[in-house]
């Protein structure tokens, strides 16, 4: 998938059961993608209202807590910062 604008990433959020696996203990769909910033990972996830957050996890950091989006463009700007690791996990295995 092509990530050249941010269209292309509310396209991705508007098909997230597609990219994403289920979590039955938290009923959440999330996608883990690598945290290029911090030499970790990112989990975004997303509880089926159109309700994003994000958690960060690495060797050296542990986010104290999920980070809830407040609207959508929050969520797409966040992604667009992280559009590379973002295309890397939604690509499709071969």
């Amino acid at each position: 998938m092509q990530i050249k604008k941010k269209n292309d990433i509310g396209l991705i959020l508007d098909n997230f059961s597609s990219f994403a696996k289920w979590d039955a203990s938290g009923k959440k769909l999330y996608l883990v993608f690598a945290d290029n910033k911090r030499g970790g990972q990112l989990t975004l996830m997303n509880y089926g209202d159109d309700r994003f957050s994000v958690h960060g996890l690495g060797e050296d950091y542990l986010d104290p807590k999920e980070s809830f989006f407040e609207e959508r463009n929050s969520v797409v700007s966040f992604l667009w910062n992280h559009r590379a690791a973002l295309k890397a996990a939604v690509q499709p295995t071969t």
